[in-house]
């Protein structure tokens, strides 16, 4: 049923056009559902069982896309992205915790009311709202109501190719805006309790927070016992998180199935011999677990990666409390369903697709890996179980991890072999300290000394982990298609291993045959790539010229400290086309044979004449007009492009990047008139332009 709603999700993305009418599609099917289940039981046609089938799970399948239509694509006439009204001020309330980003704090506003026009006008709809920094604390709280002056505006799409697209991220969680404000902006009105179960979980969390701040002051063990515990990763050490990441050890960073496992662990570690106890004392181990696992799910604030990870073992729980035979996979496909109806675009989040991937790989794989060697000695016994856990996870889910991050741990057994049971006894060790500072403050404080040092040894453990000679496999790419590929590879040679399926081994060597056929096609198209890239860099010009596997980075200048953000710009396009980082070569304007005369540089870059204008020419007059490819326009240059056409024969005008927004759209008034192309990088992006 889970994978039926889910092609229902993903239908629907690409042919929404099948959902125009729902409601009448939803009412036929029902009634042809109706009709072959009467036909069925009053006929002899036993076969038509499988009809009965197929039209239950085509339900599904448009509930499925009706479910995200509803959710996502549905909008009211009064909600902010049906609005066209100049805003000046807004009104909402806060409708989650703090998140604490470099310079500020950001949370989730539901808004109620606009300013515009000097009138106010319901709406509705999520935004985020950033407020800067100015004290160390967090000023709103869940519930308040606030009033805003100033604006919000939509989420910018990626300007270049192969970018993270952030625009599409935050719109599958019904956001579609942010604002950036200062705290004198804002004006709290009223707290009001929204949701209890919320509130009282928010009010946790902030309890636990300040208890690990009491008795773990140390920056470094600080962040990672609040991730630990709470899943809050604001305040981690940016080396250490990179240390963690590079030992394949990042999950315990992330508050979620691990832990809530742990959790369940603990619980039938101290409980469950209440299982032996015949009907009544499952029913109360069951009723037990679950509780425990919601009330932890409640200290780390009821986030949507513990959301997921208790639902999934409650269920588990639910299935080991039963009197009768239950099956994992119909517990984890149940658990799945579940979440879906709430959230269908949850199947897009890589913690979602992560999660299940790893414990269906450990509930199937690790069994059998386990059996394939024997120790008598306990801790060489316990030590492979763990191994296999690792295995058995990374088997799972290395082709989302290549596809999602574009690395590989190479040391991923030997720091899973510290990081989970330190994990053990770090959580154990935290919600005691947690539960005790309750009661003492002393035995609290005692336990939070404990804990502060084995996470400094864990910490010092993974670094050196982290340093070790090729640690990480990185700049690993994998589109879509080998994606598909590699799991089909994956499944099919498992399945014919655990059948003895020679068959089905040849389906596993047909799909690498594909795959490599795939591979060899998409080299042969790089291979024949020529072209020039016009990057959208912030207050920067950056040009790529990319022949086959060679890349030249041209760019006006580079300074130490913004070398981090043009990798994150442009490194994503260089990597899907199986490129070098830009690191390995960048050229400055200049070295590229770029002569200044005057206002004017002027140059070539893959026999493509390219002149730059980034001061004031209305002075300038040339006897001859000026053939070249094309024109770039900085900092205003250009007063009115009727100069630009004659004195310059080109092909294109490119406003770059150092011009504000109404200079671009004042420009691009003015050549719709003459008739000229243009193209603006800060409205319209990277420009790719194709050379022969």
């Amino acid at each position: 049923m889970s994978i039926v709603l889910i092609l229902g999700v993903v239908c629907f993305d690409q042919l929404p056009e099948l959902w125009t009418y729902p409601i009448w599609s939803f009412c036929l099917s029902l009634i042809l559902y109706s009709i072959f289940l009467i036909i069925s039981e009053r006929s002899s046609f036993y076969k038509l069982r499988h009809l009965n089938g197929i039209q239950a799970l085509l339900i599904i399948f448009f509930v499925g896309g009706y479910l995200t239509k509803l959710k996502y694509h549905d909008q009211k006439e009064s909600h902010y992205t049906n609005l066209s009204a100049k805003i000046s001020g807004f009104s909402g309330v806060i409708v989650s915790p703090v998140n604490e980003r470099t310079n500020h704090f950001r949370y989730e506003l539901e808004l109620t009311q606009i300013v515009a026009n000097d009138s106010l006008l319901p709406t509705e709809g999520k935004i985020h709202l950033y407020v800067q920094k100015d004290t160390l604390q967090a000023s709103l709280r869940y519930g308040d109501h606030v009033n805003v002056f100033g604006r919000f505006y939509s989420i910018p799409k990626p300007g270049n190719p192969g970018e993270f697209n952030y625009k599409q991220y935050l719109a599958r969680q019904n956001i579609y805006g942010q604002s950036f404000v200062k705290k004198r902006d804002l004006e709290i009105r009223q707290n009001t309790s929204l949701n209890r179960i919320l509130e009282w979980a928010y009010k946790l969390r902030a309890n636990a927070n300040a208890i690990i701040d009491k008795h773990i002051p140390q920056p470094r063990e600080n962040g990672i016992a609040k991730a630990l515990l709470l899943g809050i990763k604001d305040h981690l050490d940016n080396d250490l998180k990179e240390a963690y990441s590079a030992a394949g050890a990042m999950h315990v960073l992330a508050v979620s199935g691990l832990h809530v496992g742990i959790v369940f662990l603990i619980i039938k570690l101290i409980f469950g011999r209440l299982q032996e106890m015949g009907k009544w004392g499952k029913f109360f181990f069951g009723a037990l677990s679950v509780s425990v696992i919601w009330l932890y799910a409640c200290v780390t604030g009821l986030s949507p990666s513990v959301l997921r990870a208790a639902t999934m073992f409650s269920l588990v729980a639910l299935s080991e409390a039963s009197v009768r035979e239950t099956n994992i996979y119909n517990s984890l496909g149940l658990a799945a369903f579940i979440l879906l109806l709430f959230d269908p675009y949850l199947i897009y989040s890589v913690g979602f697709q992560l999660s299940f991937s790893a414990v269906i790989g450990i509930v199937y794989l690790q069994p059998k890996i386990l059996q394939l060697l024997e120790f008598r000695f306990l801790i060489l016994d316990k030590a492979w179980s763990i191994t296999c856990v690792s295995i058995a996870a990374q088997i799972a889910t290395f082709p989302l991890t290549a596809y999602y991050f574009h690395q590989f741990p190479t040391y991923f057994l030997v720091s899973n072999l510290i990081v989970i049971p330190a994990s053990f006894l770090m959580l154990s060790g935290g919600l005691t300290m947690l539960l005790t500072d309750i009661v003492s403050t002393t035995i609290s404080g005692f336990v939070g000394f404990l804990l502060q040092k084995a996470i400094w040894l864990l910490n010092e453990l993974i670094s050196y982990v982290h340093i070790l000679p090729n640690s990480m496999i990185e700049w690993i790419y994998m589109d879509r298609i080998q994606l598909m590929f590699t799991y089909g590879i994956v499944f099919t040679f498992i399945v014919g291993l655990h059948y003895g399926a020679f068959r089905t081994l040849k389906v596993s060597g047909f799909l690498i045959l594909l795959l490599l056929v795939w591979t060899l096609k998409r080299n042969e198209t790089q291979f024949q790539k020529h072209e020039l890239i016009f990057y959208e860099i912030k207050g920067k010009l950056a040009i790529d010229h990319i022949q086959g596997y060679s890349a030249k980075l041209h760019i006006e200048s580079l300074k130490e400290d913004e070398a981090e953000l043009l990798a994150y710009q442009i490194n994503p396009y260089r990597l899907s086309s199986g490129l070098r980082p830009i690191s390995e070569g960048i050229m400055t304007l200049k070295r590229a044979n770029f002569e200044k005369k005057d206002v004017i540089s002027l140059g070539v870059i893959g026999n493509k004449k390219i002149i730059i204008l980034d001061s004031t020419t209305f002075h300038l007059d040339f006897k001859n007009r000026i053939a070249i490819d094309y024109v770039i326009v900085n900092k205003g240059a250009v007063k009115s492009l009727e100069w630009l056409k004659n004195n310059f024969s080109f092909d294109m005008i490119i406003i770059g990047n150092s011009n504000s927004i109404y200079y671009s759209k004042k420009m691009k008034k003015q050549a719709a008139k003459l008739n000229l192309k243009i193209h603006s990088l800060k409205e319209d992006g990277a420009l790719r332009i194709l050379l022969e």
